[in-house]
């Protein structure tokens, strides 16, 4: 009985010491590991709809086919962030240890938000060019003593030209509006002309329009009214009219 005990003590030290040396050879083993290190080639912060590309090396390596994942999920590299926030990103892959974690935060594209035409806007300045010379810059003719004219385009489509009298009377003309994808072009109705206009600058703070005077032939008498009358329609389709206006 005594061999018997004394032959399960054995085996027990035996598999005992196995197990230690197998424990301490797989923590060693992944002690050995690699571990990824993980960048932004965009920096930690992007806008809305921004590509960021993410690098993964070691050492001065590097490491291709590594697994991006952002906030435990995988994505492409590089990847675009749709929505406003902070995400945790890591890299991964077999055969090295998890790479460090960065943050991206992602703002509002204020850019894109400049480029909307939304808002209220009061005309500021007037260019006039005819056969490539400046005839008139000048500010806009505002009446002494009177609110600001305004021109209003409103999210459902609709603007408004709100101009006053010598008497300071609000009128207001306006229909609808519409631009084209690239922000570049401009349709709107005033005193009923369908007026088509190039979008110069759109900003958070200005806006300018330039086209041929002929499409602003409605507006002339408010624009520059030194030369309602004096202009032929002719002579109107040769000139250029640019129109600043500032967000209010």
């Amino acid at each position: 009985m005594k061999k018997i005990v004394l032959s399960f003590s054995l085996l027990a030290l035996v598999l005992t010491g196995t197990i230690s040396c197998s424990s301490d050879d797989n923590s060693s083993e992944q002690q050995q590991l690699k571990t990824l290190v993980l960048t932004s080639v965009n920096g930690t912060e992007a806008t809305v709809n921004d590509e960021v590309t993410f690098v993964v090396t070691v050492g001065t390596s590097v490491i291709e086919g590594a697994k991006i994942e952002v906030n435990g999920k995988e994505v492409t590299n590089p990847f675009t962030f749709a929505e406003v926030g902070t995400y945790k990103v890591v890299a991964k892959k077999d055969g090295y240890n998890k790479s460090n974690e960065i943050e991206i935060t992602i703002k509002a594209d204020t850019a894109e938000d400049g480029r909307s035409i939304v808002g209220t806007w009061i005309p500021t300045n007037v260019i006039v060019t005819a056969l490539g010379s400046e005839v008139v810059n000048m500010p806009y003719p505002a009446k002494e003593n009177c609110e600001d004219d305004t021109l209003l385009f409103n999210s459902n489509q609709t603007v408004k030209f709100n101009y006053h009298s010598e008497t300071c009377d609000l009128q207001t003309t306006g229909a609808a509006w519409s631009i084209n994808e690239a922000g570049t072009i401009l349709n709107l109705n005033l005193f009923g002309q369908a007026m088509t206009v190039n979008v110069i600058t759109n900003n958070a703070s200005k806006l300018i329009i330039k086209a041929k005077g002929n499409q602003f032939e409605a507006l002339i008498p408010i624009l520059v009214p030194d030369l309602a009358g004096n202009i032929t329609p002719e002579m109107l389709g040769l000139a250029e009219v640019q129109l600043e206006l500032n967000k209010q």
